[in-house]
């Protein structure tokens, strides 16, 4: 028989080209082999996890290191599969990183195939292997994602640094939790209220995190004039201050407008003077953010796997 074969874009980029295509199969082939034929044709991580659907009717779950598997014993070949009139049509549908054995392990015990119900009931799941890998991470790691001179500048202003890998460090100042975490070239920081800076290299990211600590420790602004020459283009949304030195070129992608000048001031000094200039008695001159005024605090999301 011929057969449609479709999937969900995983991407933007991915919308580039369409993913149909139209494939002929034996009606008495497995559903197993049927699967292994028509896997999604993109390049995923064991991780990524696909619903697939026979003409409208889900009945298999898909990832690329575990292949096809039922949770309906009755689809043992492709002739026990749903038929209508017309092509046949098979579609996998992106789970994204819901665990391929545990969804199964719930649709074969009777969960209705509810994505939102499924998705809430898998992110504390989620979370608790995230930590574990994490905590193992650090155990077993020998390189840290900040310096020890970061490190000890944070603790200066009262952070407690509760994880610490080669990808990720967590601490908190007060009751609120900061994240610092490296994704490809850029470490991503959030702070309680949320995602507060974008930054590469991994010593600016630095610099920034300890003048941010310190600035809202503190509450007063240390440096108000640049240092050294900066560049500042404006997107919706987002203000990425840039430089140049020694041919490298330095990034730094606040998502808040406030940060934008202090950190353009901070720019081009060392951790040290950051320090030195924030632990110093200075008169508050501003009033502190938002939630430190009893405002509702929201921690940054949990870590993706």
């Amino acid at each position: 028989m011929h057969l449609s074969v479709d999937r969900d874009s995983v991407a933007m980029g991915d919308d580039a080209l369409p993913h149909r295509r139209t494939l002929e199969v034996a009606d008495d082939v497995s559903v197993a082999e049927l699967l292994q034929t028509t896997r999604p044709d993109v390049s995923a991580p064991d991780t990524w996890t696909w619903v697939c659907h026979w003409n409208g009717v889900p009945f298999a779950v898909w990832s690329s290191g575990r292949g096809g598997r039922v949770w309906d014993e009755r689809y043992r070949t492709v002739a026990d599969l749903p038929t209508r009139d017309g092509t046949p049509e098979l579609f996998h549908a992106y789970w994204t990183q819901v665990d391929s054995d545990w969804l199964l392990d719930r649709l074969r015990a009777g969960e209705p195939l509810d994505r939102r119900a499924l998705e809430r009931q898998w992110a504390p799941v989620a979370a608790e292997r995230r930590e574990r890998e994490l905590r193992e991470r650090e155990r077993t790691a020998v390189e840290r994602l900040l310096d020890a001179e970061t490190v000890d500048a944070l603790a200066a202003f009262g952070a407690d640094v509760d994880l610490h890998t080669d990808t990720v460090c967590r601490f908190r100042v007060g009751d609120g939790t900061w994240v610092a975490r490296r994704i490809d070239t850029m470490t991503l920081v959030d702070d309680p209220r949320g995602r507060r800076g974008s930054l590469r290299p991994v010593s600016v990211a630095q610099l920034w995190l300890v003048a941010a600590v310190a600035r809202e420790v503190g509450g007063f602004e240390a440096f108000t004039a640049p240092l050294v020459p900066s560049d500042v283009r404006t997107s919706p949304g987002l203000w990425s201050i840039t430089r140049t030195v020694q041919g490298r070129q330095e990034l730094a992608q606040q998502h808040r407008p406030e940060d934008v000048e202090w950190f353009r001031a901070v720019l081009g000094r060392t951790v040290a003077e950051v320090v030195a200039a924030y632990r110093s008695p200075r008169p508050r001159r501003r009033s502190w953010p938002r939630w430190r005024r009893g405002a509702v605090r929201r921690d940054p999301p949990p870590l993706s796997p």
